[in-house]
């Protein structure tokens, strides 16, 4: 299973590296009316689904839906939604809903946009996107299981793309559930996924769907990487190759908390906005480029790094307080993944959240991937894991949808 994936995601890269960008910016526009029912499918229409390994075992559709904001706004989302051909055995055929890990803040990084060619690469920006989640999103398929891929709140549709916001980024989730249930036709078992940026995603969704989408057969959570800590994370990751990723998060908060800004300003000087500025039309690859190894003591205007500046600031406190993951209880079991030697997420907060989650009575357990440190702040020992274990989350998965007992290590 490991060296299919692997395989499926080279096929996929090598596939997206000189497709050329193919907007589709009447179906990413924002609808006259959103419907405000969360999960309403707004539009659909058939799209190819190209770069994987041999034919393709079922059916793509770029999908709209409704979703609400953190404030309860209603707001239209994109995604993909796959039905395989292959049969499931063993009960209504069930759905994984997958939160992709780190695109970027461009429009044009969604991963709707990626499903037809594989990925995008514009001659004359040099912005490159790649469908990374195209690789497991076959091999779940190959299991005559369902797959949704959100593209998240404002990543394709008009608006901030709230880049690890935990409550819009968990509705995203849950409401593409709903969404792929309302295509299907039919009522089955739900599972969330996700890796980095999508372990947040699928984490948080984990946390808030009890209450926020009860009629929900949820069997389970698999959180890989889950930045649960912001705080944590982004001080991590300042001077790594995904410093970018700094960027992101505060473009995105600063569009739900606007007072943010202002704190965000008062310490930048002219070079931190301008980045601020770039990264926000940005894929990750482009941004990894431009400002990967970078350190936000260059963004300051003492020279200090940001979190330094602005940590302790009680604008901030609250930000990184309201995102916390591991403050509610899940409804279902989860299993977190964390790489002990993860050079973007650290694995730290991830066994915190693990505790929490225990703490609060929820059935969670704790994967420890243990491959050596490859020094350089690449993301090696973040990155790898997605595929090594990839097997071990799909087992997992398996068992939850079969209604095989949890073995939670709790403790």
């Amino acid at each position: 299973m490991k060296r299919t994936v692997i395989a499926l995601a080279l096929g996929i890269v090598a596939a997206a590296v000189a497709v050329p960008a193919h907007a589709q910016p009447d179906f990413y526009a924002e609808p006259p009316v959103v419907p405000n029912i969360p999960g309403t499918v707004v539009a659909a229409q058939p799209i190819s689904f190209v770069g994987q390994v041999g034919e393709l075992p079922g059916t793509a559709e770029r999908v709209k839906y409704s979703s609400t904001l953190g404030d309860g706004t209603p707001v239209a989302v994109t995604g993909t939604y796959l039905e395989p051909t292959v049969p499931y055995f063993g009960g209504p055929t069930p759905t994984v809903v997958i939160g992709p890990g780190t695109q970027g803040q461009g429009d044009q990084c969604a991963p709707s946009r990626q499903f037809p060619t594989g990925g995008q690469r514009d001659p004359s920006t040099g912005s490159t996107s790649i469908n990374y989640e195209g690789a497991f999103a076959v091999a779940f398929l190959t299991q005559g299981i369902r797959v949704f891929v959100t593209d998240y709140i404002g990543l394709g549709t008009p608006g901030v793309h709230t880049y690890v916001n935990r409550v819009e980024e968990g509705h995203a989730m849950i409401d593409g559930a709903r969404a792929a249930l309302a295509r299907a036709g039919e009522q089955g078992p739900i599972a969330f996924w996700g890796h980095s940026q999508g372990g947040g995603a699928a984490a948080s969704a984990a946390e808030l769907v009890g209450d926020y989408a009860p009629e929900l057969n949820v069997a389970g959570t698999y959180a890989s990487a889950p930045p649960a800590d912001l705080d944590a994370v982004l001080r991590h990751i300042d001077g790594t190759g995904l410093t970018a990723a700094i960027g992101f998060a505060i473009n995105g908060f600063a569009a739900r908390y606007p007072e943010l800004k202002a704190v965000v300003d008062e310490a930048s000087n002219d070079r931190g906005k301008e980045v601020l500025q770039r990264v926000s039309t940005q894929c990750l690859i482009e941004a990894r480029r431009e400002f990967g190894g970078s350190s936000t003591a260059q963004w300051t205007k003492d020279g200090r790094p940001l979190a330094d500046v602005i940590g302790d600031n009680p604008v901030v406190r609250e930000v990184f307080d309201d995102q916390r993951i591991g403050n509610l209880t899940p409804s279902a079991p989860v299993l977190v993944n964390s790489a002990r030697n993860d050079d973007f997420i650290p694995f730290g907060q991830s066994s915190q959240l693990v505790a929490d989650w225990c703490a609060r009575g929820a059935d969670a357990s704790l994967y420890v991937n243990e491959l050596p440190t490859v020094p350089g702040g690449f993301g090696i020992n973040h990155l790898a894991p997605a595929a090594t274990d990839f097997g071990v989350g799909l087992a997992w998965i398996r068992d939850r949808f079969a209604g095989v007992p949890t073995t939670s290590n709790c403790g």
